[in-house]
């Protein structure tokens, strides 16, 4: 690590703290412009917003029903991913986890092959759910972004991905981004997937069929619209699903997720003269803290991108990936502060785990640079108070309520993936021959519908033949087949087994029984068990066979 270059608050910061001190400000200084622009393309339209927060919470949407646009960016979390909190879900460019590289990112799908629905290994992952390699960034206010994304490649003219044509110039940042994580295939799609798949799925799909407490507008919506097609046609006139309507309504659906009802909007909308008990912590955010050299108001961003210190330049390319300017190396988007506290933990790589830990990070000027730290990471030597008071202010004076108790705009629907799994392991399984146990997993629920639904096995022996089997009843003791070449635990009920499935391992020890779920409502609530046997000469003999523990899955 380069040491950290010791500063002077320099003459920007000086000039900050000299013209936008409270007194020097006017009452008339702009809050957040609401109703934002939007683009002439594409308006806003009767109910175009319900149908683009249908789309957003629509867990339907990716390949395995895991993953909605929503599951990264819950609202009580500022528009962020809850689950970035606690373990590290990536495993940084070393692809070790638990070194000092690792990411707080955004867990997404297991890699699956589209056209075959067959597991496929990741380098960084193995068989496991795939994470992003940066946190989600905040959808609430992002309408004011001129590019979206870390590094801003979701810039402001959209493609529509169907036709290939520019439907939008100029404003188009979030339509842009709305059309990108449903085709990743480590966020929500399986390899090789289309638009087309997306849009033939939702055309058949019973909207919101795996969530829970809808917010009224959505039931009334839907009462009037029970299908994707009749949606659309309520909204544009005609019952087509394309992917431009997808990105038209996501992108107006975002751009009513403004927050400007905090104590600093108070401020700006001449609501109150000054900020109370956030003053002290504010004039430090304007002034000597030197937060507004970038986090400028009313957004409390300034649209540009900075190297700030966070991890060495050579973990993440940042801007530089996107436009090949070797100046933009480590450069990432200004973020808005703004619900920052909602947002924890913070950066790119979720490497900050509160806001008093944001400000001690600030204080001592980041923590690396390798040549390209942004002129205005300064080492302030803020002293304890001044901290509290900064803290103070971002926690409290800069979180809108609205987001945590989930009051319009900011309703939302309870997401399948937020509840506990229908589908759980049990049992006892058995050792193979080098002292490892296999994993028997699916890569979502078992709805209704579901043409994608696979039981996976992890873990195995490499290129063994295993099978699958299937019952009605279990067995949770575990009881050996009566037979002395068998003597392997066996969860699943003999007495009721109605399918064997022979497969073979892949080279990276996966195998997958790729099960399409009818949408016949008779099956809802059924439940059945599952267990892998994988053939291995060395482990229990004389059967030389091991299995996982069992796996029980109720049919939603």
């Amino acid at each position: 690590m380069t040491p950290i270059r010791f500063r002077t608050l320099g003459a920007c910061a000086a000039l900050a703290a000299a013209v936008m001190t409270p007194a020097a400000m006017s009452q008339a200084d702009a809050p957040l412009p609401n109703p934002p622009e939007f683009p002439a393309e594409n308006p806003l339209l009767p109910d175009q917003d319900t149908l683009g927060k249908f789309l957003f919470w629509e867990e339907q949407m990716s390949h395995d029903n895991t993953m909605s646009c929503g599951t990264c960016h819950i609202h009580e979390n500022g528009g962020s991913d809850p689950r970035s909190i606690g373990a590290a879900t990536h495993p940084g460019p070393d692809n070790v986890f638990g070194t000092d590289d690792d990411i707080n990112g955004s867990p997404g799908v297991r890699r699956i092959d589209h056209f075959t629905n067959d597991l496929l290994f990741s380098a960084s992952h193995g068989f496991a759910v795939q994470s992003t390699d940066r946190k989600a960034p905040p959808t609430v206010n992002s309408v004011y972004f001129n590019d979206v994304f870390w590094d801003g490649r979701a810039t402001q003219a959209f493609t529509d991905p169907q036709t290939g044509l520019v439907e939008i110039p100029y404003l188009g940042a979030l339509e842009s981004q709305a059309v990108g994580p449903p085709l990743s295939d480590v966020e929500m799609s399986s390899l090789g997937r289309t638009w087309d798949d997306i849009t033939a799925k939702l055309e058949t799909a019973t909207p919101m069929a795996l969530a829970t407490n809808l917010p009224a507008e959505m039931l009334d919506f839907l009462a009037d619209n029970p299908t994707y097609p009749d949606m659309f046609e309520a909204v544009y006139g005609t019952p087509d699903v394309t992917s431009k309507r997808i990105a038209f309504a996501i992108a107006n659906y975002e751009r009513t997720l403004i927050s400007d009802e905090t104590a600093l909007d108070d401020f700006l909308k001449g609501v109150n003269p000054d900020l109370g008990p956030f003053q002290p912590g504010f004039d430090l955010f304007q002034g000597n803290a030197n937060c507004a050299a970038c986090h400028t108001l009313p957004f409390t961003m300034n649209n540009d991108y900075h190297n700030v210190g966070v991890r060495p330049d050579a973990d993440d390319p940042g801007r530089m990936g996107f436009t090949g300017d070797p100046a933009d190396i480590a450069k990432f988007k200004t973020p808005m502060v703004r619900n920052a506290a909602l947002r924890v933990p913070l950066f790119h790589n979720g490497s900050v785990d509160s806001i008093t830990e944001l400000v001690d990070f600030y204080d001592q000027g980041g923590n690396f640079d390798d040549g390209n730290l942004d002129a205005n990471i300064l080492v302030l030597n803020l002293t304890a108070q001044e901290k509290l008071d900064l803290v103070d202010f971002i926690e409290n004076g800069m979180t809108d309520s609205r987001l945590v108790d989930n009051v319009f705009p900011f309703t939302r629907p309870t997401l399948r993936s937020e509840l506990p799994s229908l589908n759980v392991n049990f049992g006892v399984a058995s050792m193979d021959s080098v002292g490892g146990f296999a994993s028997i997993f699916t890569n979502g629920p078992a709805n209704r519908g579901n043409a994608n639904f696979v039981i996976g096995l992890g873990d195995a022996r490499p290129n063994r033949p295993a099978t699958l089997v299937l019952s009605f009843n279990d067995d949770p003791a575990g009881t050996p087949y009566p037979d002395p070449r068998f003597p392997v635990p066996v969860n699943v009920g003999i007495g009721g087994i109605f399918l064997k499935a022979p497969v073979t391992t892949s080279a990276d020890g996966l195998a997958s029984f790729n099960m399409p779920i009818p949408g016949d409502a008779i099956l809802a609530g059924f439940e059945f068990y599952a267990q892998w046997f994988v053939s291995d000469p060395g482990a229990v003999p004389p059967g030389g066979i091991y299995g996982t523990d069992g796996l029980s899955i109720q049919i939603l």
